[in-house]
């Protein structure tokens, strides 16, 4: 699956939508994900299923596809390959800040490229490696230049046997969705949002403006068209992104169907259960707030009670909730 083009780094939902059936095979890119844990995120995650976490990993990859489903040039189709605990703990840096420690992203990920960017052993089939960790991570911007680092590196997508990546997720309400849709973007050419030089206008909504990904859960036009300038420039070469990578289970995810099977609700998951918790099989009476969220009503409330739901703090509902028009939930977004 993998040939090596070092220019690379220098110039270079679950279900088809409508656009999906009469795209060109040309602009449809597969990309397949291998996801290592760390300790951390084992202690806090409570979806361990046949000693794996493969099944919330594909739901985690499918919420991730959905940020580009109304990409209006390309078919961003991802799959999760396999994944596995991280050998080597020592590769992982930290930072302390007061009484703090955060994952140090850009050192780490310096650590992580080591391990797979030449690694003969990994599948064909994985063309990205995201090191899920259940620390809060340490990532920088360059005031002088805008850069991001502790994220994988803009346009490095097909680069050696693998690209590597860092989310943090907390293993329980797939948080870690927007930044792996955001590292994606990066891998694939997306410009960021923040009116720098050669980069896009500056936005404080659409998916690329923040580090962390901004509050709007779709690119804007010009993160979409330099993601399809890139597709453009490299697409005559043997890529990576052309052929179908084999999933570790037959089926893709979403939050809102991993949910739906285990017979979860976000208002119980919503205070960081720890692991051997088991989801009640209830379903807790909410009060809609908008399309994609709800407040949380204590048990026994009903719709007509109001003060017996909280006024503040609302909950997203799970990602791939459908809503009006047609739609799907997003972050807590109807698009």
């Amino acid at each position: 699956m993998k040939e090596a083009y070092a220019f690379f780094l220098v110039t270079c939902l679950w279900g088809l939508s409508a656009q999906e059936t009469y795209r060109e095979d040309d602009d449809t890119i597969r990309l397949g994900l291998y996801f290592v844990y760390d300790s951390k995120f084992v202690e806090q995650a409570i979806f361990n299923e046949s000693d794996n976490y493969n099944a919330y990993f594909t739901a985690l990859t499918g919420a991730a596809e959905a940020y580009f489903k109304n990409h209006k040039h390309l078919t961003i189709l991802l799959t999760l390959v396999n994944s596995s605990k991280l050998e080597d703990e020592t590769k992982l840096k930290y930072v302390t800040e007061g009484p703090v420690t955060y994952l140090d992203a850009p050192k780490t990920l310096w650590e992580l490229e080591g391990i797979f960017t030449w690694n003969e052993n990994l599948s064909r089939d994985v063309d990205v490696v995201f090191l899920v960790t259940g620390d809060k991570m340490k990532t920088i911007v360059s005031e002088m230049t805008g850069e991001w680092y502790g994220l994988a590196p803009p346009r490095s997508i097909c680069y050696g046997n693998a690209s590597v990546g860092i989310i943090y997720d907390d293993g329980v309400t797939f948080n870690g969705a927007q930044l792996l849709a955001v590292q994606v973007a990066l891998l694939l050419g997306a410009n960021k949002d923040n009116g720098r030089w050669r980069e896009c206008p500056r936005s404080d909504e659409y998916l690329m403006s923040s580090i962390d990904g901004g509050s709007h859960p779709m690119l804007s036009e010009c993160s979409e068209r330099s993601m399809w300038t890139f597709h453009g420039r490299v697409q005559g070469k043997d890529l990576c992104w052309k052929d179908t990578p084999q999933g570790a289970l037959e089926n893709k995810g979403s939050p809102v169907n991993f949910y739906g099977e285990r017979r979860c609700d976000m208002c119980e998951l919503r205070n960081s259960p720890k692991p051997g918790f088991k989801c009640s099989g209830k379903k807790p009476q909410k009060l809609l707030y908008g399309n994609c969220k709800a407040y949380c009503c204590s048990r026994g409330a009903t719709r007509n009670k109001g003060r017996m739901c909280e006024e503040e703090n609302p909950v997203n509902l799970p990602d791939g909730t459908p809503c009006a028009g047609g739609k799907q939930c997003i972050h807590g977004e109807c698009v």
